[in-house]
């Protein structure tokens, strides 16, 4: 005779009862000694004393001291109801810890400050201000970010064993962490994309703002091609991208990293405007003016939005002559 096999034995899952629907007279069928007996419900306690067996059952054509107390293992009845165990709480893998450093400006500094709200991220908010701040960036701090990654600079961002640094790298670092680079492969790549097209126009944009650079040797210059800049339309790529994808926010339903610095980029000119009298920047691209104020309206960033962050100065004290 050819051996038996034996079965792996599978745990069981503990069944979790709803008595609820258990009343006083309920015919059932109730276990004793292994059997099952007609009997019918006498009372369902709700005492913790009675947790583990909380239905009282007499057993009919028995004594009334024949009554016994069961649990739902040990009853049948249509009134009787299973519910699903509760799921075991998963780890939060959006749960990060972040030592982030910049300038206590707006600048790049904003965008991070708002994922990590976003998000519900904890992070330290190293904010360098001033010589002070200057030289403890790159008397104290500087050099030991270097020890851990030799392309130090602002912003970066430390979590775990990670040192990151430059602003693109930890954007998508980020967005990696967070699932905030887009759903597919399609979506990863307009976010890269954007990323990059996002930060020619911040480029640009600084280039009116500090005056060492050549671009804008005074103030009147500023002011000139400050006009000229924005009459140039720098967002109507963004809007044609909002137009192909009719979707709420660039690359999808949910807000991706890119979409953090382009609503900075465009709050920032929006203000630029607003100074220079040079109207509605957003006449011309009503799609990037609805998904301004949807970003804006998101409950996740109201608290970033009421901070004194969000009031901090555009750029470093160096573009005072300019523009604050």
């Amino acid at each position: 005779m050819a051996p038996r096999v034996r079965k792996a034995a599978t745990k069981e899952v503990k069944k979790i009862y709803d008595y609820s629907g258990l009343e006083e007279g309920i015919s059932c069928q109730a276990e004793a000694d292994g059997e099952y007996y007609a009997a019918e419900i006498v009372t369902v306690s709700t005492s913790k004393n009675r947790s583990k067996a909380p239905v009282k059952v007499h057993f009919k054509g028995y004594e009334k001291s024949e009554d016994i107390w069961v649990n739902g293992d040990q009853l049948r009845s249509k009134a009787l109801k299973t519910v699903a165990p509760p799921k075991p709480e998963k780890k939060d893998k959006e749960s990060l810890e972040v030592n982030f450093g910049y300038w206590k400006i707006r600048g790049l500094g904003a965008i991070f400050r708002m994922i990590f709200e976003h998000k519900g991220v904890k992070y330290t908010d190293n904010q360098y201000e001033g010589k002070e701040g200057a030289d403890k960036w790159f008397k104290e701090d500087k050099p030991k970010i270097l020890e851990k990654n030799v392309l130090a600079n602002l912003p970066y961002l430390q979590t775990g064993k990670d040192t990151i640094c430059q602003t693109n790298a930890c954007l998508t670092y980020l967005g990696r962490r967070l699932r905030m680079n887009g759903f597919g492969r399609a979506a990863e790549a307009m976010n890269e994309q954007l990323l990059c097209e996002i930060y020619d126009v911040r480029n640009q944009i600084i280039d009116l703002a500090y005056p060492f650079k050549t671009v804008c040797r005074d103030k009147a210059e500023h002011d000139e091609k400050s006009k000229k800049h924005i009459s140039g339309g720098p967002f109507k790529k963004f809007e044609a991208v909002l137009e192909k994808a009719g979707t709420d926010y660039f690359c999808g339903k949910l807000p991706c990293v890119c979409d953090f610095h382009i609503w900075e980029m465009l709050d920032q000119h929006k203000i630029l405007a607003e100074r220079q009298g040079c109207g509605d920047i957003f006449e011309s691209i009503p799609k990037c003016k609805a998904f301004y104020d949807r970003f804006k309206a998101l409950p996740t960033l109201q608290k970033y939005f009421e901070s004194d962050a969000y009031k901090f100065p555009i750029n470093n004290p160096i573009a005072d002559a300019y523009v604050q």
